[in-house]
C-alpha cells in the first residue's frame, strides 16, 4: 500500500511539474528569471558554495530552449520514481 501512495504522489507531482514547465515557462518568464538572478554571475561566495546554480545560470543565459529542456528533464525524475513505485506495487 505504501508503494501505491508514493508512486501516485510522485507521478502526480511529476506530471504537474512537467505540464507547468511545458505550458507556463515562456520566453518572457525566462528573461525575468535571468534578470532576477543576474547577481549570481558576480558573487564570489556562490561560485564555490553553489556551483550548480552558477553553472545552470550560465547555461540558461545562453538559450531559452536549452534551459527549458533541462527543466523538463528534471520533471522526469519524479515521474520515473512514481512509475517504478507503481511497478513495484503491481508486480507483487
Amino acid at each position: 500500500m505504501d508503494a501505491l501512495i508514493v508512486g501516485l504522489l510522485f507521478l502526480i507531482f511529476g506530471l504537474t511539474f512537467f505540464l507547468l514547465v511545458l505550458f507556463k515557462y515562456t520566453e518572457e518568464e525566462h528573461q525575468k528569471e535571468l534578470k532576477k538572478y543576474q547577481w549570481v554571475r558576480n558573487d564570489t561566495f556562490l561560485s564555490w558554495a553553489e556551483w550548480d546554480l552558477v553553472l545552470f545560470h550560465k547555461i540558461a543565459s545562453k538559450s531559452y530552449i536549452i534551459a527549458k529542456v533541462i527543466i523538463l528533464f528534471f520533471a522526469f525524475i519524479p515521474i520515473a520514481i512514481g512509475i517504478f513505485a507503481l511497478w513495484a506495487f503491481f508486480s507483487e
